[in-house]
């Protein structure tokens, strides 16, 4: 008997399921174990339906990640509406950035653990890492052609997402261990960056390192 023929709804219905499902199983217990196995019996179906959606692993996680990244960007670009100027909005989008992290912790960790495949791989994966950035290089932009900083929009937005980033892996890895919180070190480096001058420091955000502790 020929298998019943789907329907594009019906197809996105299912692998929207299927990720949401995978993305539940992530934050319960962590992303290695995620398997067709699991999401077949945490939603009660065949083990094989899944491979009718996605071709392996990796690509179901490049499916989550695109959900990841579209629920970071709307996350940033609500803060970011807040603010009118164009220096404002780039440093709001910067301090989502941070604050996602802590807000939705395996989100993030989703989005850039260093073991996936390329992003190449998959186009709409790719997509969706591009459309935040690009988005930055406009608002970069901005605040170069309104002379408020200076430099190129593009070499300026990679360096403030390497360190900004940088900042985050160590914080998530529990690696900033020399007495300074990430709290702390963020908003200086953003502005010696961008050549703003001195920021103002948070109080009582110095954090414990282990010389600290002894």
């Amino acid at each position: 008997m020929a298998r019943y023929a789907l329907t594009a709804e019906e197809v996105d219905s299912m692998r929207a399921r299927l990720c949401a499902c995978a993305l539940d199983i992530s934050r319960e217990s962590g992303i290695e174990t995620v398997s067709f196995r699991a999401l077949a019996e945490r939603m009660g179906v065949s083990h094989t339906l899944p491979y009718r959606y996605f071709e392996n692993k990796d690509a179901l996680l490049a499916s989550v990640r695109v959900l990841c990244f579209q629920q970071f960007e709307r996350y940033v670009r609500e803060r970011e509406s807040r603010e009118v100027s164009a220096l404002s909005r780039v440093l709001a989008v910067l301090d989502a950035y941070v604050s996602f992290v802590f807000d939705h912790r395996i989100e993030y960790e989703l989005i850039f653990t260093s073991q996936q495949p390329p992003p190449q791989r998959y186009p709409e994966l790719l997509a969706a890492r591009r459309s935040l950035f690009e988005h930055s290089v406009g608002l970069v932009q901005e605040c170069i052609s309104d002379g408020l900083i200076h430099g190129d929009a593009r070499e300026l937005t990679h360096a403030l997402w390497a360190a900004v980033h940088g900042l985050l892996t160590l914080h998530v890895a529990n690696q900033l261990v020399h007495g300074i919180t990430l709290e702390r070190l963020v908003k200086p480096l953003i502005h010696r960056i961008l050549a703003l001058g001195d920021a103002p420091v948070p109080k009582g955000k110095r954090g414990k390192g282990k010389a600290d502790e002894r």
